[in-house]
């Protein structure tokens, strides 16, 4: 899939977004991307703090080399990066609103000197909130936000906004997994049914016919039924089971490396990346409790929509396992078919 940190190998590129979006950890991803030496510097966090963040993104720490300085010396950074530039491949600052005291002084440090060292190597700029004077001068211009639903899950998204070697992006998941880095969830579109029918699995789930990709949905008023209707396909098919809602969990008996419950979205974020990555070995995606995210979370169900779906092109099928109640317009819209337990 397309990457958006790609497009940050040249030029300037600034990465905007609220606080506790993930702005560093997704300049730090990109310096590591598009260069071996990086002069970083921070007027937010210091040295040992930002080790850990290279660390969790999957940089290499050893490629970085950061300088912190109080926002009180603002008026000697720029003078230190004119000094030392030279030595090293790339430069990240962050934030650069704490290198001026002023956003007119802001856009003209911008344009009048990163914007110039910019084009002889990639420049990173984080910057808090959105300063439109900034913005027209980035030749990439990366929004980062994130959204608290109302279950208490952080929900983390990206979009290239502009760029001048690319188009704009359609905006994406993300999250960052413990020891893997950066993990997008792909374009999130239901992919094309192949047509490659699956006989033995359409006898085992009660169908006429099953094709290789589809997302059915199985139905019923009774949780141990469920149960029942999902330890029969796992004794016949490798599965993965992941609980979407802990409430809705079903009462299998699976190895613990076959289920997960999810206590957070970043949870979800990792079974996803794991089954995009080949390292559970699965042959049926199982999910529960989207129709009660929708009663809690109304149109936000969406997000893990979404991240269900995207698992269905690296898999032989996807299985929703639902308790039967009024309403879930959205969770039952994306359903290629519907059974009943």
């Amino acid at each position: 899939m397309f990457v958006i940190q790609d497009v940050a190998a040249k030029g300037l590129t600034v990465v905007y977004g609220p606080p506790g979006s993930g702005k560093t950890s997704v300049a730090a991803k990109i310096a590591d991307r598009v260069a071996n030496r990086v002069l970083w510097i921070s007027t937010n966090e210091p040295p040992g703090v930002l080790k850990e963040v290279f660390m969790r993104v999957g940089a290499k720490a050893d490629k970085f080399y950061v300088f912190d300085f109080p926002r009180a010396f603002r008026g000697n950074i720029a003078k230190f990066v004119a000094d030392h530039i030279h030595e090293y491949e790339a430069l990240v600052i962050d934030s650069v609103d704490g290198i001026t005291p002023r956003e007119e002084k802001l856009e003209e440090l911008v344009h009048g000197f990163l914007y110039q060292l910019a084009k002889d190597m990639p420049i990173v700029a984080v910057v808090e909130g959105a300063p439109k004077q900034v913005f027209y001068i980035a030749d990439n211009l990366i929004r980062v936000g994130y959204k608290e639903n109302a279950l208490g899950h952080t929900v983390r998204y990206i979009k290239l906004v502009k760029s001048r070697f690319a188009p704009p992006s359609e905006r994406f998941i993300f999250d960052f997994v413990e020891g893997v880095g950066q993990v997008y969830i792909n374009t999130p579109k239901k992919p094309q049914v192949a047509k490659i029918t699956l006989p033995e699995d359409a006898s085992i789930l009660g169908v006429g016919e099953l094709y290789k990709s589809q997302i059915v949905g199985i139905y019923g008023r009774d949780k141990n039924a469920l149960a029942r209707r999902l330890q029969e396909v796992a004794s016949a098919r490798e599965v993965f089971y992941l609980s979407l809602f802990p409430p809705t969990t079903l009462p299998v008996d699976l190895e613990e490396d076959k289920m997960r419950v999810a206590a957070t979205f970043k949870d979800i974020v990792e079974v996803v990346y794991n089954i995009y990555s080949g390292r559970f070995k699965l042959k049926v995606f199982v999910v529960s409790g989207l129709r009660d995210l929708e009663r809690i979370l109304g149109n936000d169900v969406v997000d893990y929509i979404n991240a269900v779906v995207s698992v269905a092109r690296y898999v032989d099928y996807v299985l929703d396992f639902e308790l039967e109640t009024d309403g879930a317009r959205l969770t039952e819209s994306f359903l290629d078919l519907k059974v009943r337990a």
